[in-house]
């Protein structure tokens, strides 16, 4: 299948393996962070509010992190973004398995979230570039955006929701944040360019 060649390439196919893992645990966060909101208040607000920090952090840091990608190695970038987003589940994890997790913790470690996957962003799209060539550019493209539907909004939240209900959502941030640091080592051992 055409579709796959992009796979061929060694640093490419590591990419697209740590990423399919990051965005399955973006779906279980989708879930976990709504069961948590409510959870910790049970009304519609805090969940919006949740929302409202991770909707200003994307906004807060989306230049920042595009102009960042700009300047220095992506790949460092990539991996730093994994890791902020790593830390900040960790504690949203650590947080609500201790009973010690209030609204405003989640509402400031979303907003830290958001601003991890606002550098992320822009870096992975100047990255893909750099790893294949410009005739699987697009096919490496239509595979990238494949995984983020197909993880990020089907089977991730899926699989969240049977993680939430089988151990909690606070085991489930710890799950997805190791997402984040297998997303971290596949993107380490890309080759520098």
């Amino acid at each position: 299948m055409k579709i796959l060649s992009p796979l061929r390439e060694r640093d490419f196919a590591r990419l697209w393996a740590g990423l399919t893992i990051s965005l399955l645990g973006d779906g279980i966060y989708l879930v976990a962070i709504a069961w948590q909101a409510y959870d910790l208040s049970n009304t519609p607000s805090a969940l919006a509010l949740v929302g409202l920090a991770w909707s200003v952090g994307l906004a807060l840091f989306l230049l920042t992190g595009g102009v960042v990608s700009d300047r220095f190695e992506r790949r460092r970038v990539l991996i730093g973004a994994d890791l902020l987003r790593a830390a900040a589940l960790v504690a949203i994890g650590l947080l609500a398995l201790d009973g010690s997790l209030q609204i405003w913790h989640l509402v400031g470690l979303v907003l830290v979230y958001a601003a991890g996957e606002a550098f992320f962003g822009p870096a992975l799209g100047a990255f893909v570039p750099d790893l294949v060539s410009g005739e699987q550019l697009v096919r490496a493209n239509a595979l990238e955006q494949f995984m983020r539907q197909s993880c990020r909004l089907l089977i991730g939240p899926a699989l969240g929701g049977i993680i939430v209900a089988a151990v909690g959502p606070g085991d489930a941030f710890l799950i997805d944040a190791g997402t984040f640091v297998i997303s971290a080592l596949c993107i380490a051992s890309i080759r520098t360019r």
